[in-house]
């Protein structure tokens, strides 16, 4: 069956100056389950945008309408268990934005587990949805604060992850996370796959490339759910006891993730991604080679994502300087064998899977 059959309506839209994507070209959009009046509001929204909607509701419509979608926005009502098995089926489920009434707990338990990349109260503006479908379509993740309580109450009253759902959870607490701190908004998505791409580099023992490790990656903020966002989004300097209160986020994220039974490199990452190789970090002091490899291998990643993204208080700099930067804090702040791989990691151009083509393409920003 050709595409073009299971396409039942397509509107235009317009969009803003920002483009959504990562490529800069306007998103196209898989409509589930909405009325005209959400196909109206987001016409206010965005510009030059594509709305599809499958013209059934069966696997085979859903993937074949789904090719070259960006984003997946689903209206949930009576039967969410059913069409979001549809979206798994699929593969769509980090593409797509789910929209629930703020008190249905059920749709909450089917959407939250596996791993939505947006989570929407029903009735929310057009401007809100169209933010989060330019957040997701920039491989991004966006929950209202209903859909974080649901997390959290969801959360609470689970069991332990098993591997397959380890980057879900995750994604899904970094996105909570950053309803809070206004200012890192796509920061773990970022410095996880930066990360990722080091460990892949590196191969150390304690740190070898898997889903635990990148979620680990994805989670090593997560204590700062328990930090005030007045500390959080503070333009200006931290007084000093503001500065002890952001330094228990290690061990408050520690504790978030225990209970969720997630690997031993999740917990190590939370707890000692701020310490330093002389001895001078936070929360342990750990020195040198008893910074569990992890968080060693993390911390340059980290630091290379906020030198190289907008903050408050400065602009970025150029990636060839903020490796400048690590190097320059070899032995004292990182490990100094895993500065050694960061210019040939992040600079260099790297080989196809193929090992045919060489790309320029650096680290997203």
């Amino acid at each position: 069956m050709r595409r073009r059959d299971l396409i039942e309506q397509r509107w235009p839209i317009r969009t803003d100056a920002d483009t959504p994507s990562s490529t800069g070209a306007p998103a196209r959009i898989l409509l589930i389950g909405a009325d005209a009046s959400l196909w109206i509001g987001l016409s206010s929204s965005l510009d030059g945008w594509q709305i599809f909607v499958p013209k059934e509701l069966d696997l085979d419509s859903v993937r074949t309408a789904a090719a070259g979608i960006d984003v997946v926005v689903v209206v949930l009502r009576s039967d969410a268990g059913s069409i979001l098995d549809l979206i798994v089926q699929a593969g769509l489920q980090r593409r797509t934005i789910v929209i629930a009434e703020a008190n249905d707990h059920h749709a909450a338990a089917c959407a939250i587990p596996i791993g939505v990349a947006g989570y929407l109260q029903h009735g929310c503006s057009p401007a809100r949805l169209a933010d989060a479908i330019r957040q997701v379509a920039a491989r991004g993740m966006t929950y209202d604060a209903p859909g974080a309580a649901e997390l959290q109450a969801w959360m609470e009253g689970s069991a332990a992850p098993s591997g397959s759902s380890n980057i879900g959870v995750a994604k899904a607490l970094a996105s909570a996370l950053e309803l809070k701190d206004a200012y890192t908004a796509g920061h773990a998505e970022r410095v996880a796959a930066m990360a990722m791409r080091l460990a892949r580099a590196a191969m150390l023992e304690g740190a070898l490339p898997s889903e635990g490790l990148e979620a680990g990656f994805l989670l090593h903020d997560v204590g700062k759910i328990g930090i005030p966002e007045s500390i959080l989004n503070k333009p200006s300097a931290l007084t000093e006891t503001e500065r002890r209160v952001l330094q228990t986020h290690p061990i408050l994220g520690e504790s978030i993730v225990v209970p969720l039974g997630f690997p031993a490199c999740v917990r190590q990452v939370i707890r000692h991604h701020h310490e330093r190789w002389d001895g001078r970090g936070y929360p342990d002091g750990l020195a040198a080679n008893d910074i569990p490899a992890a968080a060693r291998l993390f911390s340059i990643a980290d630091v290379l994502d906020a030198m190289t993204s907008m903050r408050p208080y400065r602009k970025p700099v150029p990636l060839a300087a903020a490796v400048k930067e690590i190097h320059a804090g070899a032995g004292t702040q990182f490990d100094p064998h895993l500065c050694e791989l960061v210019s040939e990691t992040f600079l260099e151009p790297q080989p196809s899977p193929a090992g045919l083509v060489r790309t320029f393409q650096n680290v997203p920003r």
